[in-house]
């Protein structure tokens, strides 16, 4: 297999607006990101701040039921019970999924099946779970990023081993020499494919051509949200946040185990160990 970058026309089948990486970065005044561009942070941050937001709704929705009892209490009675079996089995459905996403990320065993083919970041929790960190002074790019590490433990305890032809890197063009010149070492070792694309236009066109079992993506964490949320997961996704010490879009660096461990999961071996831990926000 050869490493390629790839330059390929728009396809007219495409319906979703034309999105280049970095569009996301519109009006970046230029300072500096925290902790030097590299936001990599703890799953339990997102799991933290959405359940706190999941206890809140569920108390809001109790107390307006609660509110509006008398007026319940006025229908007949199979349709009062309709109803509080109704939202009882919704809220009791929503906690208990996420209580099993906990759970698998706690463990590494899969509790959840029902998210394969699925992503947390299309969960509609995650705009309030934003609003919720900030109020703690957490960015919302931490928050994408923890997001997207629950994602990644969630497509890992779902995925089967597959082929590597089956496999589709996407990298951005901001990498480094450095970072481009490690990621062909290792995906020669592997002999497995990456493309460096320009947008997200050209990704879901590669995305329909060459229909991958499995993709690993790397983009800094606002493009790789909107990534996801662009293409409906349609497939499993690894999604690797680059660091950018020198702002986005220009001279970005990943953790080569980090990609390294995407492919090794995809093709069935083991992990290797992790070179560092999670940074963690204080």
């Amino acid at each position: 297999m050869s490493n390629v970058e790839t330059s390929v026309e728009a396809s007219p089948e495409v319906t979703i607006p034309p999105r280049k990486l970095g569009d996301t970065w519109d009006g970046w005044a230029g300072e500096v990101e925290e902790n030097r561009g590299d936001l990599e942070t703890s799953p339990w941050y997102f799991l933290t701040f959405a359940t706190t937001v999941l206890v809140a709704l569920t108390a809001l929705v109790w107390t307006a039921m609660f509110l509006i009892e008398p007026r319940l209490n006025e229908l007949p009675v199979w349709l009062n019970r309709t109803v509080l079996m109704s939202v009882w089995g919704v809220l009791s459905a929503v906690n208990l999924m996420f209580a099993l996403v906990v759970l698998t990320v706690a463990t590494g065993k899969n509790f959840v099946p029902f998210m394969k083919g699925r992503h947390i970041a299309l969960s509609g929790i995650i705009p309030w779970t934003i609003k919720a960190g900030k109020i703690f002074g957490l960015s919302k790019d931490r928050i994408a990023n923890s997001v997207l590490q629950v994602g990644n433990r969630l497509t890992t305890v779902n995925q089967a081993m597959i082929e590597r032809d089956e496999l589709l890197i996407l990298l951005p063009r901001c990498l480094d020499k450095q970072t481009r010149d490690e990621i062909k070492m290792v995906t020669s070792k592997y002999d497995v494919d990456f493309h460096i694309c320009a947008g997200g236009q050209m990704a879901r066109q590669l995305l329909t051509e060459k229909k991958p079992k499995g993709v690993i993506a790397v983009a800094c964490e606002r493009d790789l949200m909107a990534g996801v949320q662009d293409v409906k997961a349609a497939v499993p996704v690894i999604a690797i946040a680059n660091k950018r010490p020198e702002g986005p879009c220009r001279n970005t660096l990943i953790n080569m185990t980090e990609m390294e461990n995407a492919i090794r999961m995809y093709l069935g071996k083991e992990l290797l160990p992790v070179d560092k831990p999670l940074l963690e926000q204080n």
